[in-house]
């Protein structure tokens, strides 16, 4: 009985090997295909802080100095609107090395969407004498559609690709084995920059991706990039 088991067992082993080399051995060609797009930055996103001064220093509270930069913003046509609290409440925070006195600190977010706009935003921001400032991201509104579209054009690339090998060798592509999205590249870079890259009075820069000659800040285009690569079954022509 034992022998009659073994055997049975060795035969489902054999079986499901011969199934794999099967497989295996099915010919299949291997492409990648590549798509990429640049765009203008339309979303610069400055992060602005406002503090007041210690006890006994001059200088204005943090709701005078937002009343301010709405004011400035109206009249070089910026909407209140793209301006918001990058928390639910502002801030407080201790004076160091004091212990009774309290300073209010508030963090806004400020969309903005070209250059253009960024210098004159840092301009006011240098007249109100804010805390600090800086550019915290610049991307384009638009950019996930943009990478859902790199992706198919990637993909129908690859496809073309395999299309016109395949021709030359009198075989045409089957069903795809394995689609895969290749991360070794960024599918979009944006030009994403930390604290303190870019301040105010004159702008001083520190990103290559981002020049700025004179005080003004300009940036460069955004790439979006995507690579896709699929194994295709190779069938043979009718």
């Amino acid at each position: 009985m034992k022998v009659k088991k073994m055997m049975i067992v060795m035969a489902l082993l054999t079986a499901t090997f011969l199934n794999a080399q099967v497989k295996i051995d099915k010919p299949y060609i291997e492409v990648n295909g590549k798509s990429e797009m640049v765009v203008m930055p339309d979303q610069i996103i400055v992060s602005i802080v406002f503090k007041e001064k210690e006890k006994g220093k001059d200088g204005a509270s943090t709701d005078e100095q937002l009343k301010a930069l709405k004011e400035a913003l109206k009249k070089i046509n910026i909407p209140i609107s793209k301006l918001s609290l990058s928390h639910s409440n502002a801030d407080y925070i201790r004076v160091k090395y004091r212990k009774k006195d309290l300073v209010n600190k508030a963090n806004y977010n400020l969309i903005l969407k070209n250059a253009k706009e960024v210098n004159e935003v840092f301009e006011i921001l240098d007249i109100i004498d804010v805390y600090k400032a800086n550019i915290k991201e610049v991307t384009h509104s638009k950019i996930v559609e943009y990478k859902k579209q790199m992706r198919i054009t990637a993909t129908r690339s690859a496809k073309e690709k395999a299309d016109y090998l395949l021709k030359e060798l009198d075989a045409k592509r089957g069903l795809p084995l394995l689609v895969k999205e290749e991360y070794s590249n960024s599918f979009y870079r944006s030009n994403n920059y930390m604290s303190n890259n870019v301040s105010f009075g004159p702008p001083q820069v520190s990103h290559s991706k981002i020049s700025s000659k004179g005080g003004e800040i300009g940036f460069t285009k955004i790439k979006v990039t995507a690579q896709i690569y699929v194994k295709f079954l190779i069938e043979e022509k009718l």
